[in-house]
């Protein structure tokens, strides 16, 4: 294995290897992108967007989605590293283009936290009041729902100190019962169409050219934020027994696993709910129940609950590896990359993200209204998530083309990249066109954007002073016929 930066000792610097199996990374990449929450916080913002052409937006992203993961399959395939993004593009193209993207990697995820926290004191708080606990008073605090996201937060921080094992544990556990009240509450939809339907199904959900572009570019954005997660496996590939040939594999059935989920649920809940209660509501799903089976709206509550605590510590997950990563290489302080001496989990980078979503939860409680203040922060994460996968279709792009061997003078474990390198561009090309289009229909995002990508400078300028010519980590390189 390759060496650890100087001065540092093996055991404070490295993961717990052989740790994942396939079965807990495939619920890890599934849990993680959490269906459940996904459409009770991003649909009704979709649907403010694009109506019922929302769906049609989820329909327009998958294949690019879904080429994004074969690349970051065959990336891990090749490049297996609790970095991933960051690793590969500092490999690929060089430190200082990898310097960006750990940049863009920190935004994606860490910007992703709070539109969780928030309707999970939300969430959190409804059901308690339906126990009776609270009183519809404290629901509706602003300062209760920080408090209450706060909270979750610390919890959320358990699993990811005790281990890899544990957060696997935790998050089949959680995913269970959120695919068991989807399930029962789908078939309780479908059992009510015939009485319900309030909203005939329409192919123009699926497909139309009559839509507004503009509006339907800010669905596109959002999207990113529910067709993401999946990437996970990656970023746990150090941790998993077979580094090269599960992660990457599991993230592309969590991916359609979601993606089929979301094709039955989103046009059960369109056909049942009014269009303006959809668009107007911070939580489809319950809105839906309520006017399917309102005695019932508590057990959604418990779903939508369930699945936001996974993607809560999942999300973190992917955070804690990427920051680990940096922190190994020097381009964050080296007390990032300690682990903890008996959980092998990176507890600095995992306490270093739980004090900064405590203080983003505190500073919202001087905001006027934390629906429009969510509303920003999703769409803003979905730019930078949008912008990750771009960077690594750029980052696959130039690798597999440098690569590719000419028809008839293939070597001895040299294996076909050819789909690679179509498929690449085009998903790099779709990604950033998605970012383009949400620029132009929202000008704030632009300039909120913008001025978020400041901080890169210092990283692309730090990177660039990293001595060495490969970044420390990663798996043996027993396998070196599967590379280049």
């Amino acid at each position: 294995m390759t060496a650890p930066p100087s001065g540092a000792s093996p055991e404070r610097h490295h993961l717990r290897g052989e740790v994942f199996h396939l079965l807990d990374l495939i619920p890890l990449s599934t849990s993680s992108v959490a269906p459940a929450f996904s459409i009770a916080a991003a649909y009704g913002v979709m649907v403010a967007y694009a109506g019922p052409q929302a769906i049609m937006s989820v329909v327009v992203a998958f294949p690019f989605f879904l080429f994004a993961a074969i690349i970051f399959r065959q990336l891990n395939i090749h490049y297996p590293h609790a970095g991933a993004s960051y690793f590969w593009g500092s490999t690929v193209i060089g430190r200082r283009y990898g310097g960006f993207q750990a940049w863009i990697v920190t935004l994606a995820y860490f910007m992703s936290l709070p539109p969780i926290l928030v309707p999970a004191g939300e969430y959190t708080l409804q059901l308690l009041n339906f126990l009776g606990w609270v009183n519809p008073g404290v629901v509706t605090s602003i300062s209760w729902e920080a408090l209450v996201g706060i909270l979750w937060a610390l919890v959320a921080s358990v699993p990811l100190v005790l281990g890899a094992k544990p957060t696997a544990r935790f998050t089949e556990a959680f995913l269970a019962l959120e695919v068991i009240i989807l399930a029962i509450f789908l078939g309780i939809g479908f059992y009510a169409l015939p009485t319900h339907v309030v909203n005939p199904v329409s192919a123009s959900w699926f497909f139309t050219s009559r839509v507004n572009p503009f509006d339907f570019a800010l669905s596109l954005v959002v999207v990113a934020t529910i067709l993401d997660g999946w990437e996970i496996d990656s970023y746990a590939s150090e941790e998993s027994k077979k580094p090269r040939q599960w992660p990457g594999k599991s993230g592309i059935v969590g991916l359609l696993s979601v993606f089929l989920i979301y094709m039955v649920t989103m046009p059960l809940i369109t056909m049942e709910t009014p269009l303006a209660a959809l668009s107007a509501s911070p939580d489809p799903l319950a809105t839906w129940i309520g006017y399917v089976l309102p005695s019932a709206g508590w057990a959604i509550d418990v779903a939508v609950i369930a699945s936001t605590a996974s993607s809560l510590w999942l999300t973190a997950f992917i955070l804690s590896r990427a920051w680990f990563s940096m922190g190994r290489s020097g381009l964050l302080p080296a007390a990032f990359a300690r682990v903890h001496p008996r959980f092998r989990s990176p507890w600095v980078s995992i306490g270093v993200i739980t004090a900064a979503e405590i203080a983003v939860q505190l500073s919202e409680l001087t905001s006027a209204s934390i629906f429009a203040f969510f509303s920003l922060v999703l769409t803003a994460a979905g730019i930078f998530l949008i912008a990750e996968f771009a960077l690594n279709s750029i980052t696959a792009t130039v690798h597999f083309r440098r690569t590719q061997q000419p028809m008839g003078l293939e070597g001895p474990g040299w294996h076909s990249h050819r789909l690679i390198v179509v498929i690449a561009p085009i998903t790099a090309l779709a990604m950033l066109s998605m970012i383009v289009l949400g620029f132009v229909t929202n000008t704030t995002l632009f300039y909120v954007s913008l001025g978020l990508l400041v901080p890169s400078v210092y990283f692309v300028w730090k990177a660039g002073r990293i001595r060495g010519t490969r970044i420390p980590g990663g798996v043996p390189d027993e396998a070196r016929a599967l590379r280049d």
